[in-house]
């Protein structure tokens, strides 16, 4: 018995010496500052081998994970479906090919992949007249049945009244191009001329834009601002501002109001550009494809290891939420076309994380978890850092998909939202060592989480996750102070020496 106590003395001593060599501060003094401050926190740093807690902070307080809920989506993809899983897109025909000529419609299948972007596009479309299709004396279908109508967030559904933003682009399983329009601007040839404004890839009936941006002198910055106004199916997009003389093309990004409709209007024109004369009607079904429509032509998007990538670095919200959709297509006999529905499925992924945890099973069951979608785009999803640690854990641990999970996620100093992170002399070591993601929202309270990776001076590994919210009595926190404590706190727990 002595023997036995002895030798806890000395793992204990052994711990206290370890973690004053390497000056391992096992608290988070600019979190609990912010804390004190009315900021509401939930930290955990973990060592991945041995389970051994670095630093924790309010590990169960079930908390708005803003964008670090992707990493439970990702983790979930990859187990379901693993890193080369693609989604094919395909295009039937309905009706009689006679002589070059379709005496009936085109039917745009739509896979819910959402890679599928202008490259893909042109691949389907130059097929449907390499198929030996001329003319088509119909109507181009675009059919969204494998989503069917969409019960989509509360960003989303006011995106499509008005917009300023791209991240609240509409969802359908027929969506193209993230449901996002490019608007293309040139500089005029002299100062103080309106430069030219185009439309990515073609002109489009249900599209407008006014305004316009002035040439101004060179060495300025692009100031260009623009916004969207839809109504009865035509979308308005409203542009403004300057551009320098002799800048480069300059594109900018915004959300259209109408999945289907803005699908419907680029294929058409990029099947028209192919040789197919094609002038009639768009039309939606949401009915299953008939046995008697033939398969013409089919492409498959990319892989899901590079769609992670977009979903990772530049935290697609668009990828986010079509990939949730198809998980629910893949494990619910009902239900489809329900971001919340996808959600549970997301939550259940993380109950089973517990289960191969160090814990073993749930902590805080008083506040539950809580996933409306994979995105984090709506504040009601509520994670703990201790809930993204398991996934993180189960992840490290999965030798199929942790590669491209891992590499998926970007590198601070380098990459997406990382890019201008862990700057400072203490904390840039950081920048070789770790992979995150990061998550952030501005209503109605300020959010702003970390979650990822670090390896140590000895090669070990850390799994951490970090999330602080604003609160109904303090809402609004400048982002950056948020982003400064986390990551000045992160350097102070896993130091360079360690």
């Amino acid at each position: 018995m002595k023997k036995i106590i002895f030798i806890f003395v000395l793992t204990l001593v052994d711990v206290f010496y370890f973690k004053q060599i390497y000056a391992i501060d096992p608290t988070f003094p600019q979190l609990s500052k912010l804390e004190k401050e009315g900021v509401q926190i939930s930290a955990m740093v973990m060592r991945l081998n041995n389970k051994d807690i670095i630093a924790e902070m309010n590990p169960d307080k079930r908390l708005s994970p803003a964008s670090t809920s992707k990493l439970i989506l990702a983790a979930q993809a990859l187990e379901t479906w693993g890193s080369n899983k693609t989604f094919k897109s395909q295009i039937y025909m309905r009706g009689q090919l006679q002589n070059g000529v379709l005496n009936g419609d085109l039917i745009f299948y739509g896979s819910g992949d959402p890679s599928f972007t202008n490259e893909k596009i042109w691949f389907l479309a130059t097929d449907v007249y390499r198929y030996g299709i001329k003319k088509v004396t119909g109507n181009l279908i675009i059919n969204n049945s494998i989503f069917g109508l969409i019960k989509e967030d509360q960003n989303r559904s006011s995106g499509k009244v008005k917009s300023r933003n791209a991240y609240d682009s509409p969802l359908s399983s027929a969506a193209i191009n993230f449901s996002v329009l490019a608007l293309v601007v040139n500089p005029a040839q002299k100062i103080g001329q309106a430069a030219s404004i185009s439309i990515e890839p073609f002109p489009m009936d249900n599209v407008k834009i006014i305004g316009k941006v002035i040439t101004e002198k060179e060495n300025s910055a692009p100031q260009i601002s623009v916004s969207r106004s839809s109504s009865n199916g035509k979308d308005i997009f409203t542009i403004s501002g300057s551009i320098p003389f002799g800048n480069t093309t300059k594109r900018i990004y915004r959300s259209i109001s109408n999945a289907e409709i803005y699908a419907g209007e680029t294929l058409k024109a990029f099947i028209k550009s192919s040789g197919v004369q094609l002038n009639g009607k768009i039309a939606i079904e949401s009915k299953p494809i008939s046995k008697n429509d033939v398969l013409i032509a089919e492409v498959e998007g990319f892989p899901l290891d590079w769609q992670l990538k977009g979903l990772f670095q530049v935290s697609n919200n668009f990828i986010a939420d079509m990939l949730t959709l198809n998980l629910l297509n893949e494990n619910a006999s009902q239900g489809k076309g329900n971001l919340v529905e996808g959600g549970k499925i997301l939550e259940n992924y993380v109950r089973n994380a517990y289960k191969d945890s160090p814990w073993g099973e749930i902590k805080n069951n008083n506040s539950p978890i809580v996933m409306e979608s994979g995105s984090g785009l709506t504040p009601n999803n509520r994670l703990s850092a201790r809930d993204i640690i398991c996934v993180l854990d189960r992840m490290y641990f999965n030798g199929r998909d942790f590669p491209a999970f891992l590499s998926a996620l970007p590198i601070p100093g380098d990459e997406g939202t990382l890019k201008k992170r862990f700057q400072t002399s203490s904390e840039k070591f950081l920048q070789e060592r770790l992979r995150a993601k990061t998550g952030t929202l501005s209503e109605p309270v300020s959010v702003n989480a970390l979650g990822g990776y670090s390896r140590l001076r000895n090669g070990e590994w850390v799994a951490f996750a970090i999330i602080a919210n604003g609160t109904k009595s303090k809402p609004q926190i400048e982002i950056k102070h948020l982003r400064d404590a986390i990551d000045s706190d992160l350097a102070r727990v896993l130091p360079s020496e360690l």
